[in-house]
């Protein structure tokens, strides 16, 4: 028998079934943790962005059983969040006796995941999936809301999402954010077709370098602040249900 191939949430044949799937839901994610503010689009896209790679995560282990997913929570997750998640997890599939606990769209994502591991798993499975990625994802943004309410704004942007992650040692770690927002990064510029470069190419790798350098130095600015604002108890959600 071959190895399942892994599934590319990014490819042209899947994007389109994953783009925009969580958007709404994790407005009312954001409303349900910080209800005086206001969400971009781009934040929760961003968000979105993130909780398929932790799916991605998750499922590449091929899990079977709630217990497959819990253990392969403790192994990829740090501490103390793989706790917390587990728990909010085991505790939507109890409340799930009673009504639907969760607000991201199991409904809609346990078919899906029929296409991402090759094989049909139990709803509960999905259930304990989905209530993972929502407690990410709610802690992400009560993270971010708390950043945003005390720099006296009432709108979480993109933005305002890294940075706020940035101060935060636990979601670095498990979405390594120092490689997308650029910190430390060079600039990537190619030299004219030549091999050598023209006045124009070093005036533009000069320009880029300098924005560059300033959008570090305004992020580092940023996440000083954060990590004086916030106190540790703040910045972890804990369960928020």
């Amino acid at each position: 028998m071959q190895p399942q191939q892994i599934y590319d949430f990014s490819s042209d044949e899947n994007s389109h079934k994953w783009r925009g799937l969580f958007v709404q839901a994790l407005r009312k994610v954001q409303k349900q943790v910080h209800p005086n503010l206001m969400a971009k689009e781009d934040a929760l896209q961003h968000i979105e962005e993130l909780i398929l790679q932790l799916l991605n995560m998750l499922c590449v282990a091929q899990p079977r059983s709630v217990q497959d997913v819990e253990e392969r929570v403790q192994k990829t997750f740090p501490h103390p969040i793989d706790k917390w998640a587990i728990a909010d997890a085991q505790s939507a599939i109890e409340k799930r006796k009673r009504r639907n606990p969760l607000l991201l769209p199991v409904d809609k994502i346990h078919p899906l995941l029929k296409e991402v591991l090759g094989y049909k798993v139990d709803y509960h499975v999905s259930l304990y999936i989905v209530a993972v990625l929502e407690y990410i994802s709610a802690d992400i943004l009560k993270l971010a809301g708390n950043y945003v309410s005390n720099i006296r704004h009432y709108e979480i942007s993109q933005q305002d999402i890294k940075v706020s992650m940035c101060a935060d040692k636990v979601l670095m770690d498990m979405f390594d954010q120092e490689e997308d927002i650029g910190l430390m990064s060079q600039c990537t510029e190619e030299p004219s077709s030549s091999g050598e470069l023209t006045y124009d190419d070093l005036v533009r790798l000069e320009i880029a370098e300098e924005r560059q350098y300033m959008r570090e130095l305004d992020l580092i600015i940023k996440v000083f602040r954060i990590t004086s604002c916030l106190t540790p108890k703040s910045s972890r959600l804990r369960t928020w249900r």
